[in-house]
Protein backbone atom coordinates (compact mmCIF):
# COMPACT_ATOMS: atom_id res chain seq x y z
CA UNK A 1 0.00 0.00 0.00
CA UNK A 2 1.13 3.61 -0.58
CA UNK A 3 0.48 6.54 1.67
CA UNK A 4 -0.74 9.80 -0.03
CA UNK A 5 -0.73 13.05 2.19
CA UNK A 6 -2.87 15.29 0.25
CA UNK A 7 -3.56 19.24 0.85
CA UNK A 8 -6.99 20.60 0.03
CA UNK A 9 -8.74 23.41 -0.58
CA UNK A 10 -12.56 23.80 -0.15
CA UNK A 11 -15.62 25.83 -0.09
CA UNK A 12 -17.73 24.46 2.88
CA UNK A 13 -21.10 26.09 2.35
CA UNK A 14 -22.88 22.93 0.88
CA UNK A 15 -21.13 20.38 3.33
CA UNK A 16 -22.59 18.91 6.36
CA UNK A 17 -18.90 19.51 7.77
CA UNK A 18 -15.66 17.39 7.16
CA UNK A 19 -16.85 13.96 8.31
CA UNK A 20 -18.83 11.35 6.68
CA UNK A 21 -22.35 11.27 7.31
CA UNK A 22 -24.91 9.10 6.76
CA UNK A 23 -26.79 10.55 3.66
CA UNK A 24 -25.29 13.58 4.11
CA UNK A 25 -22.94 15.28 1.57
CA UNK A 26 -19.24 15.53 3.60
CA UNK A 27 -15.83 16.51 2.25
CA UNK A 28 -14.48 13.33 3.16
CA UNK A 29 -17.01 11.35 1.47
CA UNK A 30 -16.91 13.40 -1.56
CA UNK A 31 -12.76 12.66 -1.48
CA UNK A 32 -12.98 9.00 -0.79
CA UNK A 33 -15.78 8.74 -3.69
CA UNK A 34 -13.45 10.49 -6.03
CA UNK A 35 -10.46 8.51 -5.25
CA UNK A 36 -11.87 5.27 -5.92
CA UNK A 37 -13.01 6.48 -9.42
CA UNK A 38 -8.97 6.05 -9.78
CA UNK A 39 -7.87 2.99 -7.58
CA UNK A 40 -10.82 0.94 -7.99
CA UNK A 41 -11.38 0.12 -3.80
CA UNK A 42 -12.46 1.64 -1.37
CA UNK A 43 -10.65 4.03 0.73
CA UNK A 44 -10.72 6.08 4.07
CA UNK A 45 -9.36 10.10 3.90
CA UNK A 46 -8.01 10.87 7.33
CA UNK A 47 -8.13 14.41 8.12
CA UNK A 48 -5.52 17.02 9.82
CA UNK A 49 -9.19 18.67 11.12
CA UNK A 50 -12.71 18.08 11.37
CA UNK A 51 -14.43 20.84 10.09
CA UNK A 52 -17.91 22.05 11.22
CA UNK A 53 -20.69 22.33 8.71
CA UNK A 54 -20.34 25.40 6.33
CA UNK A 55 -16.11 26.22 7.13
CA UNK A 56 -13.92 26.51 4.92
CA UNK A 57 -10.84 25.51 4.24
CA UNK A 58 -6.94 26.68 2.05
CA UNK A 59 -5.05 24.19 3.54
CA UNK A 60 -6.92 21.04 5.17
CA UNK A 61 -4.31 18.47 5.15
CA UNK A 62 -5.61 14.64 4.74
CA UNK A 63 -3.81 11.12 4.21
CA UNK A 64 -5.18 7.95 2.52
CA UNK A 65 -3.80 4.69 1.79
CA UNK A 66 -4.15 3.35 -1.73
CA UNK A 67 -2.78 0.12 -3.64
CA UNK A 68 -2.32 1.90 -6.79
CA UNK A 69 0.70 3.08 -7.26
CA UNK A 70 0.77 6.20 -10.26
CA UNK A 71 3.09 9.49 -9.98
CA UNK A 72 1.87 12.30 -8.00
CA UNK A 73 0.53 14.39 -10.85
CA UNK A 74 -1.78 11.65 -11.87
CA UNK A 75 -3.80 11.82 -8.24
CA UNK A 76 -4.56 15.42 -8.28
CA UNK A 77 -5.70 15.40 -11.86
CA UNK A 78 -7.64 12.80 -11.52
CA UNK A 79 -9.42 13.64 -8.30
CA UNK A 80 -9.95 17.21 -9.61
CA UNK A 81 -12.05 15.75 -12.17
CA UNK A 82 -13.92 13.50 -10.42
CA UNK A 83 -14.40 15.86 -7.49
CA UNK A 84 -16.82 19.28 -7.20
CA UNK A 85 -16.42 22.55 -7.94
CA UNK A 86 -15.60 23.46 -4.85
CA UNK A 87 -13.21 21.39 -3.36
CA UNK A 88 -9.81 20.79 -5.30
CA UNK A 89 -6.60 19.15 -4.23
CA UNK A 90 -3.40 21.28 -4.44
CA UNK A 91 -0.69 18.87 -3.73
CA UNK A 92 0.02 15.22 -3.61
CA UNK A 93 3.11 13.59 -1.54
CA UNK A 94 3.80 9.95 -1.06
CA UNK A 95 4.59 9.84 2.69
CA UNK A 96 6.08 7.02 4.97
CA UNK A 97 3.63 4.88 6.30
CA UNK A 98 4.17 6.73 10.05
CA UNK A 99 2.35 10.08 8.77
CA UNK A 100 -0.87 10.83 9.91
CA UNK A 101 -2.54 13.88 9.06
CA UNK A 102 -4.10 14.34 12.50
CA UNK A 103 -1.65 12.55 14.86
CA UNK A 104 1.30 14.24 13.18
CA UNK A 105 0.27 17.39 13.17
CA UNK A 106 2.29 19.89 15.07
CA UNK A 107 -0.13 23.26 14.68
CA UNK A 108 -3.12 24.14 13.09
CA UNK A 109 -3.56 27.81 11.45
CA UNK A 110 -6.82 29.03 11.27
CA UNK A 111 -8.50 32.12 9.66
CA UNK A 112 -12.06 34.11 10.55
CA UNK A 113 -12.80 36.85 8.29
CA UNK A 114 -15.24 39.46 9.73
CA UNK A 115 -17.19 41.78 7.76
CA UNK A 116 -18.09 45.02 9.82
CA UNK A 117 -20.55 47.23 7.75
CA UNK A 118 -24.09 48.06 7.38
CA UNK A 119 -24.77 45.52 4.27
CA UNK A 120 -22.78 42.43 3.69
CA UNK A 121 -21.10 42.26 0.19
CA UNK A 122 -23.30 40.07 -2.34
CA UNK A 123 -19.93 37.98 -2.71
CA UNK A 124 -18.88 37.74 0.81
CA UNK A 125 -22.46 35.63 1.80
CA UNK A 126 -21.26 32.40 3.21
CA UNK A 127 -17.64 33.41 2.87
CA UNK A 128 -17.24 36.03 5.75
CA UNK A 129 -18.62 36.64 9.17
CA UNK A 130 -21.25 40.01 9.65
CA UNK A 131 -21.61 42.39 12.10
CA UNK A 132 -23.12 45.60 11.66
CA UNK A 133 -22.49 48.01 14.59
CA UNK A 134 -19.53 49.78 14.43
CA UNK A 135 -16.28 47.72 16.03
CA UNK A 136 -14.01 49.18 18.28
CA UNK A 137 -11.15 47.17 16.63
CA UNK A 138 -7.91 49.09 18.91
CA UNK A 139 -9.90 46.94 21.87
CA UNK A 140 -10.11 44.03 20.23
CA UNK A 141 -6.99 44.22 19.37
CA UNK A 142 -5.50 44.74 23.16
CA UNK A 143 -8.03 42.08 24.22
CA UNK A 144 -6.16 39.06 22.29
CA UNK A 145 -2.97 40.60 22.91
CA UNK A 146 -3.51 40.15 26.46
CA UNK A 147 -4.38 36.22 25.90
CA UNK A 148 -1.10 34.46 27.41
CA UNK A 149 0.67 32.14 24.85
CA UNK A 150 1.91 28.91 25.59
CA UNK A 151 -0.64 25.43 27.15
CA UNK A 152 -3.27 27.15 28.66
CA UNK A 153 -6.84 25.62 29.51
CA UNK A 154 -9.73 26.30 27.13
CA UNK A 155 -12.38 24.73 28.45
CA UNK A 156 -14.24 28.46 29.05
CA UNK A 157 -14.39 28.21 24.74
CA UNK A 158 -15.23 24.09 24.47
CA UNK A 159 -18.53 23.73 23.13
CA UNK A 160 -20.38 21.32 25.28
CA UNK A 161 -20.49 18.84 22.37
CA UNK A 162 -16.63 18.56 22.32
CA UNK A 163 -15.76 15.35 22.11
CA UNK A 164 -12.13 16.33 23.43
CA UNK A 165 -11.02 14.92 27.02
CA UNK A 166 -8.51 17.11 26.84
CA UNK A 167 -9.34 21.15 27.23
CA UNK A 168 -5.01 22.14 27.32
CA UNK A 169 -4.48 23.71 23.97
CA UNK A 170 -0.49 25.56 23.10
CA UNK A 171 -1.40 28.66 21.58
CA UNK A 172 1.05 30.12 19.24
CA UNK A 173 -0.71 33.42 18.10
CA UNK A 174 -3.90 35.06 18.11
CA UNK A 175 -3.73 38.36 16.62
CA UNK A 176 -6.64 40.81 14.50
CA UNK A 177 -5.46 42.34 10.90
CA UNK A 178 -7.26 44.22 8.95
CA UNK A 179 -7.96 42.98 5.69
CA UNK A 180 -9.51 45.82 3.91
CA UNK A 181 -11.85 48.67 4.33
CA UNK A 182 -14.67 46.45 6.32
CA UNK A 183 -12.97 43.33 6.26
CA UNK A 184 -10.70 42.08 9.34
CA UNK A 185 -9.36 38.71 10.29
CA UNK A 186 -8.63 36.84 12.99
CA UNK A 187 -5.55 34.40 12.47
CA UNK A 188 -4.77 32.28 15.11
CA UNK A 189 -2.71 28.94 15.61
CA UNK A 190 -2.12 26.49 17.94
CA UNK A 191 -1.10 23.31 18.52
CA UNK A 192 -4.98 21.80 18.61
CA UNK A 193 -7.98 23.41 18.61
CA UNK A 194 -11.63 21.90 20.26
CA UNK A 195 -14.51 22.58 19.04
CA UNK A 196 -16.15 25.91 18.37
CA UNK A 197 -13.52 27.20 20.31
CA UNK A 198 -12.04 29.40 17.58
CA UNK A 199 -15.99 30.97 17.00
CA UNK A 200 -16.57 31.29 20.29
CA UNK A 201 -13.25 33.35 21.03
CA UNK A 202 -14.62 35.20 18.00
CA UNK A 203 -18.06 36.07 19.93
CA UNK A 204 -16.34 37.06 22.79
CA UNK A 205 -14.02 39.65 20.86
CA UNK A 206 -17.29 40.42 19.44
CA UNK A 207 -18.78 41.08 22.46
CA UNK A 208 -15.80 43.88 23.55
CA UNK A 209 -15.70 45.42 20.21
CA UNK A 210 -19.02 46.21 20.80
CA UNK A 211 -18.79 47.40 24.85
CA UNK A 212 -20.66 44.79 26.03
CA UNK A 213 -17.40 43.20 27.66
CA UNK A 214 -14.66 44.73 29.00
CA UNK A 215 -10.63 44.45 27.07
CA UNK A 216 -10.12 41.62 29.69
CA UNK A 217 -13.18 39.52 28.43
CA UNK A 218 -10.71 36.97 26.87
CA UNK A 219 -8.79 36.18 29.71
CA UNK A 220 -11.52 36.40 32.07
CA UNK A 221 -13.72 33.90 30.41
CA UNK A 222 -10.09 31.81 29.98
CA UNK A 223 -9.86 31.67 33.33
CA UNK A 224 -13.12 31.45 34.84
CA UNK A 225 -13.26 27.90 32.43
CA UNK A 226 -16.78 28.32 32.17
CA UNK A 227 -18.48 28.45 28.92
CA UNK A 228 -21.36 30.88 30.17
CA UNK A 229 -18.43 33.43 30.83
CA UNK A 230 -17.44 33.79 27.06
CA UNK A 231 -19.55 35.18 24.62
CA UNK A 232 -22.05 33.60 21.49
CA UNK A 233 -20.84 30.75 18.49
CA UNK A 234 -20.33 33.12 16.30
CA UNK A 235 -21.54 31.89 12.89
CA UNK A 236 -19.15 29.09 10.42
CA UNK A 237 -19.20 31.08 7.36
CA UNK A 238 -16.47 33.58 7.90
CA UNK A 239 -13.97 30.43 9.23
CA UNK A 240 -10.88 28.64 7.59
CA UNK A 241 -8.47 25.95 8.07
CA UNK A 242 -5.82 27.78 6.55
CA UNK A 243 -2.79 25.91 6.84
CA UNK A 244 -1.01 22.49 8.73
CA UNK A 245 1.90 22.54 10.24
CA UNK A 246 4.29 18.98 10.14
Amino acid sequence: MVRLKLTIQYDGGAYYGWQKQDGLPSVQGALEDALKQIVEHDVEVQGAGRTDRGVHAWGQVCHVDVAKDLPEIKYIGGMNRFLPDDIRVTDCEKVDESFHARYSGKARHYVYRLWNARHLRPDLAGHAGHVVQPLDWELMQAAVGLMPLGESDFKGYQDAECQSKVSLCDLFYIRWMKEADDMWRMEIAANHFLHHMVRNLVGTCVDIGLGKRPVTGLVDALEAQDRSKAGMTFEADGLYLSKVDY
